[in-house]
């Protein structure tokens, strides 16, 4: 008979770790990493359109400033013209990567607060679930 419980609290000890328990928290980290990398890809093309836009008004500032002028106090007016253009264009473009940036980096803590959550309460369970079978098999090995 005690060969019998003790048999038996040997299979519920070697049972103590659940491995679905354990795949529930890797595939909430995998979700958690594949909403992250969404997040980051997104924000990477956010910040190359801003690039793009940016380099295309720079060189169209360029060509305006380097155009002919018919007399020569023309290009004193061009090249202040295009001193501020250039000012406006930087700022815009300071203020669309903050932009992008904040979103970013609120939405990045947001999750990383979720995941947390979500990961810390299945490891709780699971380390529960342990415990309850580590108690069960004590008690019959008793």
């Amino acid at each position: 008979m005690a060969t019998k419980t003790t048999q038996s609290a040997a299979n519920d000890i070697q049972s103590l770790f659940d491995p679905k328990g354990y795949q529930d928290v890797f595939q909430t980290w995998a979700r958690m990493n594949e909403r992250m990398t969404g997040m980051m890809v997104d924000a990477a093309s956010k910040t190359t359109e801003i690039a793009s836009g940016t380099t295309q008004d720079a060189l169209s500032n360029i060509r305006e400033v380097a155009q002919v002028r018919d007399e020569p106090a023309d290009y004193g007016q061009a090249y202040s013209d295009f001193v501020q253009k250039q000012t406006e264009l930087f700022t815009r473009t300071a203020q669309a990567y903050a932009e992008v940036s904040q979103k970013t980096a609120t939405e990045a803590g947001e999750l990383a607060s979720e995941a947390g959550q979500q990961i810390g309460d299945k490891a709780a369970a699971n380390a529960q679930g342990a415990a309850d079978k580590a108690s069960s098999a004590a008690k019959k090995a008793a």
